[in-house]
């Protein structure tokens, strides 16, 4: 799966852009059971059209991802819109046996209209299904108050069964770059030298003109950081489309692999610090690159936004990946260290 390296803008939505309202919204997670028969893509962009129709208008904004034969959906809005969401869902017929997962209020995490995703994934259904299963036991027992990236993640993004935590109570930590497709090289470096397996999904907007975004991942069961690390590889569109913001709240950190080019540094610094204004998170921001990235202007802008700013400083020259790594994790492992302190 080939990354979207563009930086391309995505269409001008009404209400696109719009910063979270004051008044809290509905989080609604559910689970259903696909129905589907033949290509899922197609089907998702049929689902796609009807949901821009419908639900634009009442305010609700939708996350919708099929994987090992399953429906996840992250539905937010007014209370009475989710509910009527709900409603005609029920009667859908392109899946069954759907269960409420989450259900709360709370700030406002998805700002598109609608965000479609397929994950490439060898899981079999029954998996799937038995993790459901162990998340509807949970939603029963415990108040459903957390986040909904959190249960999103717990469902859709479970990790590797020989991580320190099975809970996945490790750092994850988010992996951009200025330019090209340097975030994902790094992280397919650390895969290979580490003998770990990526998990490879594509996200798609609410509109055709808005090119498809790869989030790739990777779990690492870190001697030096507790609970163990999750690297997420995100495509800089990933900030202007809506799923940085749906899932940067379940992030300890944010890597920026820096580029020569100062000015394609701040460019992506001023959206990123723009997508955690409008989720309110504040998290440490990590500047990977040479000295001449400009770290030190990067530094004061990140300290006047709130932010913690640290340097994981690569010798000027010294560009491969293995230097780079070297570099990152010690910066990791500081991190994890405080978290879990």
């Amino acid at each position: 799966m080939e990354p979207d390296t563009t930086d391309s803008q995505p269409s001008e939505w009404p209400d696109g852009d719009s910063t979270p309202a004051d008044e809290p919204v509905l989080r609604l997670i559910y689970t259903s059971i696909s129905r589907l028969q033949g290509p899922v893509l197609a089907e998702m962009r049929r689902i796609r059209d009807q949901a821009a129709r419908r639900n634009g208008p009442d305010g609700i904004r939708v996350a919708l991802l099929h994987k090992s034969g399953y429906f996840v959906q992250w539905a937010e809005g007014p209370p009475a819109a989710v509910d009527r969401l709900l409603d005609r869902v029920i009667a859908d017929l392109r899946h069954h046996g759907l269960q409420v997962l989450h259900r709360s209020l709370g700030r406002r995490r998805l700002f598109r209209p609608w965000i479609g995703a397929i994950v490439q994934s060898d899981e079999v259904p029954a998996v799937m299904a038995a993790r459901v299963r162990r998340m509807a036991q949970w939603q029963r027992r415990d108040a459903a108050d957390g986040e909904p990236a959190q249960v999103w993640a717990a469902l859709c993004a479970p990790p590797q069964p020989d991580m320190p935590r099975p809970g996945g109570a490790g750092l994850r930590v988010m992996l951009l770059s200025a330019r090209g497709r340097h975030s994902f090289d790094l992280l397919r470096w650390v895969a290979e030298h580490y003998r770990r397996p990526i998990v490879s999904r594509r996200f798609a907007a609410a509109a055709d003109d808005v090119p498809d975004v790869a989030s790739d991942y990777l779990d690492l069961p870190h001697d030096d950081m507790p609970g163990g690390l999750r690297l997420v590889a995100h495509a800089r569109q990933s900030l202007a489309m809506g799923v940085a913001h749906a899932f940067l709240p379940d992030h300890g950190a944010v890597v920026i692999r820096l580029d020569s080019d100062i000015e394609r540094n701040r460019h992506l610094l001023d959206r990123l610090l723009g997508v955690c204004g409008q989720v309110q998170h504040r998290l440490p921001i990590v500047g990977l690159g040479s000295p001449q990235s400009g770290q030190g202007e990067l530094a004061e802008q990140v300290r006047l936004m709130g932010h913690e700013w640290l340097d994981a400083m690569v010798p000027a020259g010294l560009v491969s990946e293995a230097r780079h790594w070297a570099c990152l994790s010690p910066v990791l492992s500081q991190l994890a260290a405080a978290r879990s302190g």
